[in-house]
């Protein structure tokens, strides 16, 4: 930012920013949390359509999907696992993103308070995100940021694996698709979460 302008015209440049940038976090969140209780909507019904197969057409019958609307109850069961795998990918794919972009996002809104708060006298007069947020953090907090950064992760690789390997006993039959849209589900949540895990651990050991 050019040292010409005035400092007022400065903190209304960077005020306006953080305001842009932390909107743009909440609606990404938003839509992470939506994104959270489809993946275990997904889940729910992959268990109900390799456990149950026969009764879940006709319990479901037809199920609108983002504006699509599926007869489920005239899908063949190999169709409808077929759609559910792919609506678990492609949703699960979308959640790690909306997760990454925030992550990646508050180090920068704590570093534009880290500029705005001087401006307007120091101290927390402008940390609302940063240092006032994680000063004393509760015990709770911690325990769900455990849960959905590490626990959930797990879950859904462990689910996936489990899920394809369940599916084949109940069946009968080898599935490629659905095997194949199982790993890249496991793949895309050990991307995201387990291989920076490794890093971290690689960097601190050597």
């Amino acid at each position: 930012m050019s040292n010409n302008l005035p400092e007022e015209k400065k903190l209304d440049i960077l005020h306006d920013h953080y305001r842009e940038t932390f909107a743009r976090i909440k609606e990404v969140e938003a839509n992470r949390d939506k994104l959270f209780l489809w993946l275990i909507a997904i889940l729910a019904a992959l268990i109900l359509q390799i456990s149950y197969p026969v009764a879940v057409g006709k319990t479901i019958g037809k199920l609108s999907i983002f504006g699509a609307e599926l007869d489920i109850d005239h899908l063949p069961l190999p169709a409808l696992l077929n759609v559910t795998w792919l609506l678990g990918l492609v949703i699960g794919l979308r959640y790690c993103q909306g997760v990454t972009f925030v992550s990646r996002q508050y180090p920068y809104l704590h570093s534009l308070e880290d500029v705005i708060s001087p401006m307007l006298g120091g101290g927390n007069m402008y940390r609302r995100e940063g240092e006032v947020y994680l000063k004393d953090f509760p015990a709770f907090l911690n325990f769900a940021w455990i849960f959905y950064d590490f626990f959930f992760p797990l879950t859904i690789m462990l689910a996936s694996a489990w899920l394809a390997v369940i599916e084949y006993r109940h069946i009968k039959e080898i599935n490629i698709f659905d095997i194949a849209t199982a790993a890249a589900l496991f793949l895309v949540f050990f991307v995201y979460r387990i291989v920076p895990a490794l890093i971290s651990l690689w960097n601190r050991i050597f």
